[in-house]
């Protein structure tokens, strides 16, 4: 079902009816630069399939609401020729979009579309960014699933995730990164992981990275069938009342 939460267009994916699939959990889903909420279906199947709530959010100036100078703006030879500035819009979307959450969970909740202790996020490349994000503006997500997406920003940025590890604890996280993606550096996901660690000794259990080697940012088929499997288990473990 294609709605509106909260000015942000989204897409719902459940079995059940919406209100009976967020007894066991929601979950927000955030595609990936560039894309729309009509992607990573095959994620939202496999969680509505046990039983979740999905929630896929069309990021801030995407799908319905995307820029009308996206192709001038995000073009390759702007990258080329201005990085920082490109950079810099393209993080005023992800910060924008991690924003907004605080206002999407309220009317979840107010609808009985979202109960206090499940609700979780993920995202692929962008929307992994965005998850990240999101934990630091919405105390209510208990469970975070990021893919291929970093916690540090390119731009020295303040509100840069990677810069506040003691925020965190003791939201469940489970990271994937790819050893040799081109977009994402695993190095960013693998040293945030590293400095997650300590402080999520007690509840070690809470904290999880995998790496796929030699594999780029695109994955294969396969890994992403893998992928997704390990998220659902993810929030079934930590969402499920």
């Amino acid at each position: 079902m294609t709605t509106s939460i909260a000015g942000a267009p989204v897409l719902l994916t459940s079995v059940q009816a919406p209100e009976v699939a967020a007894r066991r959990g929601a979950v927000l889903v955030y595609h990936g630069f560039g894309g729309d909420k009509s992607q990573l279906g095959d994620l939202a199947g496999a969680l509505a399939d046990a039983g979740f709530l999905v929630v896929r959010v069309d990021a801030v100036g995407h799908g319905d609401r995307r820029r009308p100078d996206w192709d001038q703006v995000f073009s390759e030879q702007r990258w080329a020729e201005a990085e920082d500035e490109t950079e810099a819009e393209f993080l005023a979307l992800l910060t924008a979009t991690a924003a907004e959450v605080p206002a999407i969970v309220d009317e979840l909740v107010a609808s009985g579309r979202a109960h206090e202790g499940r609700l979780g996020i993920t995202g692929r490349s962008l929307g992994g960014e965005i998850s990240y994000a999101a934990v630091l503006a919405e105390p209510r997500i208990r469970a975070a699933a990021p893919m291929v997406g970093s916690p540090e920003w390119t731009l020295p940025w303040p509100d840069s995730p990677h810069r506040h590890p003691e925020r965190f604890y003791p939201v469940p996280i489970l990271a994937h990164g790819a050893e040799l993606d081109q977009f994402v550096p695993a190095r960013y996901i693998r040293d945030f992981h590293d400095r997650l660690t300590p402080l999520y000794a007690q509840g070690p259990d809470r904290l999880r990275y995998v790496e796929y080697p030699g594999v780029d940012h695109f994955l294969t088929p396969e890994l992403w069938r893998e992928t997704h499997q390990r998220v659902v288990a993810w929030f079934d473990r930590w969402l499920t009342p």
